[in-house]
């Protein structure tokens, strides 16, 4: 039997982004202090529960310009599910930090692998290799672009590599947090630059990096295309190995920005295809002709040289997505929090197939691209139109009518192989909220953030690991049930 959900009892990868309940030091253990800031410091760090590894980001609060804004926009973080976007785990705040608990990436920043491939092999991206980091990036914009995300502070520091393998890949960081962490232009640069006067101008939502800021975010009125401009200096400095506007000061580089001229005729670019040169002129140019991130994403030179993985989508085991549709909402809430904690080496040739199978590239599957996905399996059931449609619901645990990357890695993951004991008591502390040994009404009410939710439906949404009949779901319920996952078809 299928649990009816009738609507009141959704959730997605969101709901597992904790807000850390007691002191951060009783669930993790600083490693190693990795870098620091004049308000922040990044530490690996270990949960002492499950043993597994993660990057913190500590923020000093008195340093965070408008701490209500900056909380708002970790929620705009929070709500970003795409492969090449880090993954942001947990939130701990106290008196004087907020600690970011992410994934860990330990392949340094793109900035620093170009240096080293620059002083130490003497050499540059090839164009493959640019392409295929690239499209991660654009990849990446033009989901939180979908999603009415602007990024406004990309720039090669805030691209990490997950691993110090050649092809690993990139993960996005620093989503929605540049404006309040970011040390702002002064309110009259525009006009100290120029010499024009203020042209009724917001300069205090000015944000970036000197050498990737846009011409129009200089001019304080800017959109989400500021974000292909300085996607396209990430381009044109990968494959140079040069910025192309650049000078000795900030006030000398906003100046070449503004006059938006750059070089792609000198030596460096002898030997670049007119295919990339081609690429870079429709985004460092007029915000009104720069392209968006999905013409970038269809350009020529990026399907020629980083094109879709052709094949992947044939590992695909359909009966999990079966198994998955059929299985209880309590469990898929379980799976989507163990997705939502995967290492990138676990998850790879999911993410491999997730690629391929969404064509628009938006980060997204709809039910057009599941249809077009099961027919090229060529399985020998072939599902109707309404088994497709039952397929697709089952897995959209957040009635969005898309399903979201961390859905897709739930459904398709081998169950068996990641419920390991001491991530579930992980799971089965995180949702006893009052500690009392048992998982009630309320605590589930509490992890999904929702107070509103129909008693009937949270009574169907852990009865069937309710053996005993109390209403709550004790510890030994729970493994009980999870041990089970395939038997409840």
């Amino acid at each position: 039997m299928t649990e009816k959900n009738k609507g009141g009892v959704s959730f997605s990868k969101t709901n597992f982004i904790l807000r850390g309940e007691g002191l951060f030091p009783f669930k993790y253990n600083k490693i190693q202090e990795l870098g620091s800031g004049g308000f922040s410091k990044v530490f690996r760090v270990q949960n002492l529960i499950t043993n597994e590894i993660f990057a913190c980001k500590e923020l000093l609060i008195k340093k965070i310009n408008d701490l209500e804004k900056f909380k708002k926009e970790i929620n705009i973080m929070s709500k970003c599910d795409h492969p090449n976007i880090i993954k942001l785990v947990e939130i701990y705040e106290d008196q004087r930090h907020i600690d970011l608990v992410m994934e860990e990436c330990l392949g340094g920043t793109l900035f620093e692998r170009l240096l080293k491939k620059m002083e130490e092999e003497d050499e540059l991206f090839t164009e493959k290799e640019s392409a295929i980091i690239f499209k991660q990036i654009i990849s990446a914009i033009y989901y939180c672009h979908s999603q009415g995300i602007a990024h406004r502070d990309l720039k090669m520091e805030n691209v990490l590599f997950s691993y110090k393998t050649a092809d690993s890949p990139i993960k996005i960081i620093d989503f929605g947090l540049s404006e309040s962490v970011q040390i702002l232009p002064s309110k009259d640069l525009f006009e100290k630059i120029t010499g024009a006067k203020n042209l009724n101008m917001n300069m205090t939502s000015s944000v970036g990096t000197p050498h990737y800021i846009s011409p129009e975010v200089l001019q304080g009125k800017y959109n989400q295309k500021c974000d292909i401009w300085s996607a396209g200096v990430i381009l044109y400095t990968i494959l140079s190995g040069s910025f192309p506007f650049d000078g000795n000061t900030d006030k000398e580089i906003y100046k070449s920005i503004l006059k938006k001229k750059y070089d792609l005729k000198n030596d460096e670019w002898k030997n670049i295809s007119d295919e990339a040169k081609d690429l870079i002129k429709h985004m460092l140019c007029d915000e009104d002709k720069r392209y968006t991130a999905e013409m970038v994403l269809n350009h020529p030179w990026l399907n020629k040289l980083a094109p879709n993985s052709k094949g992947a989508i044939t590992k695909l085991n359909v009966k999990h997505l079966e198994n998955y549709k059929n299985t209880s909402n309590f469990k898929k809430f379980i799976l989507t929090y163990i997705a939502s904690r995967l290492k990138e080496k676990e998850i790879k040739e999911l993410k491999e197939m997730f690629y391929e199978m969404d064509t628009n590239k938006d980060g997204t599957l709809t039910v057009k691209e599941i249809k077009e996905c099961l027919m090229k399996l060529n399985s020998e059931k072939q599902m109707n139109n309404d088994e497709i449609l039952l397929l697709f619901k089952g897995i959209d645990t957040n009635n969005s009518r898309k399903i979201e990357y961390t859905e897709f890695i739930s459904a398709a993951i081998e169950k068996n192989e990641y419920l390991k004991e001491e991530r579930l008591l992980d799971i089965f502390k995180m949702l006893d909220k009052d500690q009392s040994g048992k998982i009630s009404k309320d605590d589930i009410k509490k992890a999904l953030n929702n107070e509103d939710i129909d008693e009937e439906d949270l009574k169907q949404f852990i009865l069937k690991f309710d053996l005993d009949g109390d209403g709550e779901v004790d510890y030994n319920e729970f493994i009980s049930n999870m041990s089970e996952i395939d038997k409840d078809l």
